[in-house]
């Protein structure tokens, strides 16, 4: 099986889709998400890497009209499987830079493929002045995003939210960089997992979260904000409306995130996973406000 490492150097990336407007929707009874379902191509990854096209064209065909995806090698092709299975792609995952240079690379190539966002995660375990430090560098990186029109964004794990001189990294990301540099792509399965509550950060920093992964944590698994939840152990993934999460109290208050697109993710699949994928779509397209 790939690892995420390893699936960002298959990927490819298109042009950018935009989200309907929903800040009206949200209210009870409406459609808790009236706009485009995403996936995140990582679900996946192991079809994708053998059959790009057909893999897009079965991820269309369980309803999803957006995929997040990752830089790969044959931009071009990957454009045209995306066109030709009707799907669009605003982001994209790619590895945390250890340098300027480096993000500049990413960039360019980002921009090349006509992405809205670009995203990095890393997950990793630092003090606090060496959060402060990558808050600054984070900055730079934001501001060579912005002059390329891109949106930098940082998708956090579960280390993050670890506890580190009476704040945590996750804080001083959000204290320290700009607002217009850098914005978040939340997962809500992993803020959950480390123990934190998602509307907590969308009330203090309203509008800095215009990407969300979505995804449900399995009953019973035990959550922390330092250790992982064994890779080889129990699978603590569940399709969407299959674990613990109140989906319906997380998007009634999306408009404070500041949402714009809402990308499904299921990093390990005890069902096949088109029919993981399905179920979770189902669930979504589905899903009102109480």
């Amino acid at each position: 099986m790939l690892t995420r490492r390893n699936f960002l150097g298959v990927l490819g990336a298109a042009a950018a889709g935009a989200a309907l407007p929903i800040r009206d929707a949200w209210a009870a009874g409406q459609l808790a998400w009236p706009g485009p379902i995403g996936l995140e191509l990582y679900t996946v990854r192991d079809k994708f890497a053998k059959d790009p096209a057909g893999t897009l064209k079965e991820v269309a065909a369980a309803g999803y009209k957006e995929v997040e995806i990752g830089p790969g090698t044959k931009p071009g092709s990957l454009k045209q499987d995306l066109r030709a299975a009707g799907l669009t792609a605003p982001s994209g995952y790619f590895q945390a830079a250890k340098n300027i240079d480096e993000w500049k690379k990413s960039v360019d190539l980002a921009h090349s493929y006509g992405l809205k966002y670009i995203v990095v995660g890393d997950n990793p375990v630092m003090d606090a002045a060496a959060w402060r430090r990558r808050a600054e560098f984070f900055n730079q990186c934001g501001e060579v995003a912005k002059q390329a029109g891109l949106q930098f964004c940082y998708h956090a794990h579960y280390h993050e939210f670890a506890k580190t001189d009476g704040t945590t990294g996750y804080d001083i990301m959000l204290k320290n960089c700009s607002p217009d540099l850098l914005k978040m792509e939340m997962d809500i399965f992993w803020v959950m997992y480390a123990g934190a509550d998602p509307l907590h950060y969308w009330r203090l920093y309203p509008g800095r979260f215009p990407l969300l992964h979505i995804k449900d944590l399995r009953k019973g698994v035990k959550i922390s904000p330092q250790k992982d939840p064994a890779p080889g152990g129990p699978n603590p993934f569940a399709p969407v409306g299959q674990g613990r999460i109140d989906w319906q109290r997380i998007f009634a208050h999306l408009h404070e995130a500041g949402a714009k697109h809402i990308f499904v993710e299921q990093d390990r699949c005890n069902l096949p996973e088109y029919q993981a994928i399905r179920i979770s779509y189902d669930y979504l397209r589905h899903l009102r406000l109480g």
